[in-house]
């Protein structure tokens, strides 16, 4: 009777012990598992530091996190954002602001919508691609070309597009007299650069790095003729014989 209390005490002490350790370790999984969802949503706080490195004496190029946020899903973002103006305004502003806070912003639709804070913030104040200067244009390219290779594009996506900047900026009418055509193709680059992002996955994609002559004539001609027509509007309310 006395072997038997014992062996059933020791079972018990057995038990007991087992049980402690499974809730020490399941209270470790839990804490490892917090702290893990705590690095995704925290990542600069826990992000590791080289401690042999010094800050670099060239400019540290920073987009804003909702141009990188884009950017890593492959989603379209204007070059304004990699000018040395969109650099110092994310810099200033768009950094200030919390990753998660949501504004309320009226859209192309006329309906309104909550997005980022950081969004609403760069709204109505970005210059479009096809008002950049061409030295802003030299600015940004280069400097997107190395945040998609930051950000994982594949390299022969990143490749077409340095292919399509570099023939832009080496084209003839880039260096010719004629303004309307330096602009014809700053337009051609904006129009083209969204409508490569537009038809990515559908029969209508195309490789960016080819220029289509036929559609950058079309996009002087147009350019030409609207300056034309502001030109003869402003004539008209000068004069009254036109």
């Amino acid at each position: 009777q006395v072997q038997q209390q014992q062996q059933a005490a020791a079972d018990r002490e057995r038990q007991e012990a087992e049980e402690r350790e499974r809730l020490q370790l399941e209270r470790e999984r839990e804490r490892e598992a917090a702290l893990q969802e705590e690095k995704k949503k925290y990542r600069h706080k826990h992000a590791p530091i080289p401690q042999d490195a010094v800050i670099s004496s060239d400019p540290i190029i920073i987009p804003s996190p909702i141009v990188v946020r884009k950017l890593r899903k492959g989603d379209f973002v204007e070059l304004y954002y990699f000018t040395n103006k969109g650099l110092r305004s994310a810099e200033s502003s768009t950094r200030s602001a919390d990753d998660d806070a949501l504004a309320l912003l009226q859209m192309g639709d006329g309906l309104h919508s909550f997005v980022p804070l950081a969004a609403a913030q760069a709204k109505g104040t970005i210059t479009m691609d096809e008002d950049l200067s061409w030295e802003e244009f030299a600015e940004a390219a280069h400097r997107l070309a190395t945040a998609m290779r930051e950000n994982e594009w594949p390299e022969d996506r990143v490749d077409s597009h340095i292919k399509f900047w570099i023939a832009l900026e080496g084209h003839p009418w880039r260096h010719g007299h004629c303004e309307s055509s330096k602009h014809a193709l700053l337009t051609y680059q904006a129009r083209v650069w969204r409508k490569w992002h537009d038809t990515l996955a559908t029969p209508h994609s195309f490789n960016i790095a080819l220029i289509n002559t036929t559609l950058l004539s079309q996009i002087r001609d147009e350019l030409v003729h609207s300056a034309w027509v502001a030109q003869l509007e402003s004539l008209k309310q000068v004069s009254p014989l036109f």
